[in-house]
C-alpha cells in the first residue's frame, strides 16, 4: 500500500496545473515547460488558431481534433529561451493575447476560462445610429463591426503591447470589405491615465476597441478603430 501511495503521489506531481480567468481581448501570462509537454486548453471552448509574434515559434504545437486542445513542445536551440507572445483565437470567435514564460519544469496543464465582453449601451446606441449605412442595421451592423475588429486584431497586431509610439499614433490600416480597420497606439505619459474610447471617435468612425483602458505611467496598449472607407 505504501508503494502504491508513493506512485500515485509521484504521478500527480509530474503534471502541474495552471488555471486562469481572463476577459475576452485581455492578456494572460502562463508558464510553459521547455523540458516536457504543455497542454493548453480553453474551458468550454476549443482553440481554433494560435498566432505567434515571431515568424517562427520556438514551440511546436499539435492540436487534438476531439478536444480542441493544443500541446506545446519546446523545439528551440536556446537553453534559456526568451519570452514569446501572440494571440489565441477560439472557435467561438473570442481572442486573447498571451505571453509564454519558459520554465525548466515538468509537464504543465494550462486551463483558461475566457469571459466574453458584454456590449455597452453607448456602443449599441452608436451602432444603431448608422442604420442607414451600406452594412444594414441592427444586429447585422454590430456583427460586421465585431468581425472587422477581430480581423484587424488578427492581421494588424503582432505584439502583446506596442513597443513605441505616441498616443493616437497610426501603426497600420487594413481593408475589411467596405470598412477600414486601423491599429493605433494608446499611451500614458509620465503619469497614469484612463484611455477613453471617445478620444478616438472622429468623423466616419463606427467603433473603437481599447485593449486596456487603465494605463500606468509610461505604459501603452492597442486601440482598433473601424471606419467607413
Amino acid at each position: 500500500m505504501a508503494t502504491l501511495a508513493l506512485l500515485i503521489f509521484t504521478g500527480a506531481a509530474m503534471c502541474a496545473e495552471q488555471r486562469f480567468t481572463v476577459r475576452e481581448d485581455g492578456l494572460v501570462r502562463f508558464k510553459v515547460s521547455v523540458t516536457g509537454i504543455t497542454r493548453l486548453s480553453v474551458v468550454g471552448d476549443r482553440i481554433a488558431d494560435i498566432i505567434s509574434d515571431n515568424d517562427v515559434s520556438a514551440y511546436q504545437a499539435k492540436g487534438d481534433e476531439k478536444t480542441g486542445d493544443r500541446f506545446l513542445r519546446y523545439v528551440g536551440q536556446d537553453e534559456k529561451p526568451r519570452k514569446e507572445g501572440g494571440y489565441l483565437i477560439t472557435e467561438k470567435g473570442r481572442t486573447i493575447a498571451f505571453e509564454i514564460l519558459p520554465i525548466q519544469a515538468t509537464t504543465q496543464t494550462i486551463l483558461i476560462t475566457v469571459k466574453p465582453n458584454e456590449a455597452r449601451a453607448d456602443e449599441i446606441t452608436r451602432s444603431e445610429s448608422f442604420a442607414d449605412s451600406s452594412l444594414g442595421s441592427g444586429d447585422g451592423l454590430v456583427s460586421a463591426l465585431t468581425a472587422a475588429t477581430r480581423e484587424t486584431i488578427h492581421k494588424g497586431i503582432r505584439t502583446p503591447k506596442p513597443k513605441s509610439g505616441k498616443n493616437g499614433a497610426l501603426v497600420r490600416s487594413i481593408g475589411v470589405g467596405d470598412l477600414v480597420g486601423e491599429v493605433r497606439v494608446a499611451a500614458a505619459g509620465k503619469s497614469a491615465r484612463q484611455i477613453r474610447e471617445q478620444e478616438f471617435y472622429t468623423s466616419g468612425v463606427l467603433s473603437v476597441w481599447v485593449q486596456k483602458a487603465s494605463l500606468a505611467a509610461g505604459e501603452r496598449s492597442w486601440v482598433v478603430v473601424v471606419r467607413n472607407k
